[in-house]
């Protein structure tokens, strides 16, 4: 996934270069870019809990979570 986010990265820069992005773009993209960071981080986390097989005494909120 990372290497996805890198390429998202390198074309949004290429976009930016060509002028072909307005500002009110670019900084839509930039957010979006940054909650998916974010959402892998908080994915790769929950994976590590289930992984570690503390499954059977996961916390009710964590639970929820990732059932949704």
């Amino acid at each position: 996934m990372t290497d996805h986010m890198e390429g998202y990265k390198e074309k949004i820069a290429a976009l930016q270069e060509n002028g072909e992005l307005s500002q009110e773009t670019l900084s839509l993209l930039t957010e979006m870019l940054g909650e998916l960071v974010e959402m892998n981080r908080s994915n790769k986390a929950l994976r590590r809990v289930i992984l570690k097989g503390q499954s059977s005494s996961m916390s009710t909120r964590l639970r929820e979570a990732l059932y949704e």
